[in-house]
């Protein structure tokens, strides 16, 4: 949370350089509490801040907050994220797929990633097309 405080100003001048430090650390950081609860522990708590992190840091990524912009590595980030479930991730995730934008343009993966995201409760409007047959 430190690492979006700094990169939008909330309660202190914006740094998005050093907002892009927090959050990475933040991603590694969850990445090594899931694999130490890994061991049967509930992991609930650690993978909601894990794929946050994980998504903030693709954000940073493909807008080149704090980083030099890299959307290759914002798709890398997103994939990530959106296979651990993460909403966001995934509608990033597809429109990067739709759009070409780091990655090869390839409808029937995007379509696959927004229908994930709608099936999480994320809007489908302008997104008709995603349930073509051809999509699946």
């Amino acid at each position: 949370m430190w690492g979006l405080a700094l990169r939008h100003g909330w309660g202190c001048p914006p740094d998005e350089k050093k907002a892009f430090g927090w959050l990475r650390r933040a991603a590694e950081t969850a990445v090594e509490d899931l694999e130490a609860v890994r061991e049967g522990e509930e992991i609930g708590a650690v993978k909601t801040e894990l794929v946050m992190a994980i998504y903030e840091v693709g954000q940073s990524f493909f807008h080149g907050w704090g980083v030099a912009s890299d959307k290759k590595m914002a798709v890398s980030y997103y994939l990530v994220g959106a296979r651990l479930g993460d909403l966001e991730s995934q509608q990033e995730l597809g429109y990067c797929y739709a759009n070409g934008k780091g990655c090869k343009k390839d409808l029937k993966e995007s379509a696959k990633w927004y229908r994930a995201a709608v099936a999480q409760g994320a809007s489908n409007v302008g997104l008709a097309w995603i349930y073509k047959e051809k999509y699946n």
